[in-house]
């Protein structure tokens, strides 16, 4: 389940989700839409007239880059890709200021939709709708680069290392299946408190997002890089844009992301933003 998320110093503690119909749910936790017309460009049932609204937290990279509305970072140009399927121009965009733990609450929302690295999970799927997926996320070893892991290409390479995770997240469940008890497990409240540790020499790697581990590694801690992925445990953790539980616009989102997957849109804007393709499992 996602939130090991990178707080940065100001940003960082540094540098893990009605009238369509009330439909039916499928598999991502999203409603079937009555009619095509539903999805009219621009004339979707908005909480304002002729405006998206759009829920998201602190801006860090990769997800924003500078302010959210620069259209720059994976989740910035995502939104605005999403918006311009559904009819909307980059001004007819806001942006509102939202938590975590509102994004996920059982309760009426302040947007339209929120693009904040949400994991899509069963529990979730009570309180709240999905949109389709549009990331699969892999977890990342982000260690020294002076350290003595800094050459490591295997699991074994690892053993005995001090590892970090976030406390009661897909990390410590990845780290727990890949090593068991033959490294030692610290956990940490946030992923940016692990990394700061990992800068500082507490520990020898940290287990994260891969995603934000590059962001971490090549942005915030520029003495650190990620060194490869962990096996996946159980089903692939998929991020899915966030919106109200049976929400008129549950399908009309869905349907833009996958026109976005299915032309090749997803793949340029995780490319261009995540630069996560080249890291390889750890074997």
């Amino acid at each position: 389940m996602r939130s090991s998320r990178l707080v940065l110093p100001a940003v960082l503690a540094v540098a893990a989700l009605a009238a369509c119909s009330t439909g039916t749910t499928n598999d991502a936790g999203t409603s079937s839409s009555p009619s095509a017309a539903a999805c009219a460009p621009g004339a979707l049932p908005t909480l304002t007239d002729g405006k998206l609204s759009v829920g998201a937290g602190e801006p860090y990279a990769p997800w924003y880059l500078g302010e959210r509305t620069s259209g720059k970072g994976f989740e910035s140009a995502l939104v605005y890709a999403v918006a311009d399927r559904l009819g909307y121009t980059h001004d007819q965009v806001t942006w509102v200021d939202v938590t975590f733990d509102q994004i996920v609450a059982p309760a009426e929302k302040p947007f339209d939709f929120a693009a904040y690295q949400t994991t899509i999970t069963d529990a979730r799927k009570h309180a709240v709708d999905f949109s389709s997926p549009y990331l699969t996320s892999r977890q990342g070893v982000i260690v020294a680069d002076d350290g003595p892991y800094a050459g490591a290409t295997t699991l074994a390479a690892l053993k005995g290392a001090k590892v970090g995770v976030t406390a009661g997240q897909t990390s410590l469940d990845a780290v727990e299946a890949a090593w068991g008890d033959k490294v030692q497990v610290a956990p940490f409240n946030a992923a940016g408190d692990g990394m700061q540790a990992l800068h500082a020499g507490q520990i020898d790697a940290m287990v994260m997002d891969v995603d934000q581990g590059v962001a971490a590694s090549t942005v915030y801690f520029p003495d650190t890089q990620v060194i490869g992925t962990l096996p996946q445990v159980g089903a692939p953790e998929q991020l899915g844009l966030v919106l109200d539980k049976d929400s008129a616009l549950t399908t009309c989102v869905s349907k833009a992301v996958d026109e976005l997957e299915a032309d090749g849109t997803l793949d340029q804007l995780r490319h261009e933003w995540l630069k996560s393709d080249a890291i390889k499992p750890l074997s």
